[in-house]
């Protein structure tokens, strides 16, 4: 056999080497891909589900406890609270803040779920949360505890609604 058949085929050898490793690669990629949007499907189900669950709890907390319904009731209404009825009712509002916050992280991280529209998520859950912010009480803590609790993204957003809205400030 002469060098020129030999270096032939091991260039033809080499070259199907090249091939092979391509064409795993590729399928590597593909199944990589198509794990991502499995995974992500899965974040985005669970997120989902998590902010079902938090909202069922929350509002089962209320409902299960007479005292702590009628709080509630009272101080999206703007009645009066004594000073640990304002506490609690607060307290209310921290958390359900918080889950807010926590929801809109977890949207602009794209882990939320997806809409053909361009509508932000606080902007479509404006109607859920506007009597909480709106009342005396929630207007209140809003402007008193916000802006150092919050992140400035999510604070601004809200503020940002909230001037669409007519603060009663009774």
């Amino acid at each position: 056999m002469n060098w020129d058949a030999i270096v032939a085929i091991v260039e033809i050898v080499g070259l199907m080497a090249v091939v092979a490793s391509l064409v795993y690669l590729a399928i590597q990629v593909r199944q990589n891909s198509q794990l991502i949007s499995q995974n992500t499907f899965v974040a985005r189900s669970a997120m989902v589900h998590e902010t079902s669950a938090f909202y069922a709890r929350f509002f089962e907390l209320i409902a299960d406890n007479s005292e702590l319904a009628s709080i509630f009731h009272r101080g999206k209404n703007s009645e009066e609270l004594d000073p640990v009825e304002l506490e609690r009712f607060e307290s209310l509002l921290e958390v359900y803040f918080t889950s807010l916050e926590d929801m809109d992280h977890q949207y602009k991280s794209d882990l939320y779920f997806e809409e053909d529209d361009d509508e932000d998520l606080m902007q479509f859950m404006a109607p859920a949360y506007r009597n909480l912010i709106v009342c005396k009480h929630g207007s209140a803590w809003w402007d008193r505890t916000a802006k150092a609790r919050c992140t400035p993204s999510f604070y601004d957003k809200i503020q940002k609604i909230r001037e669409g809205w007519v603060v009663k400030k009774d």
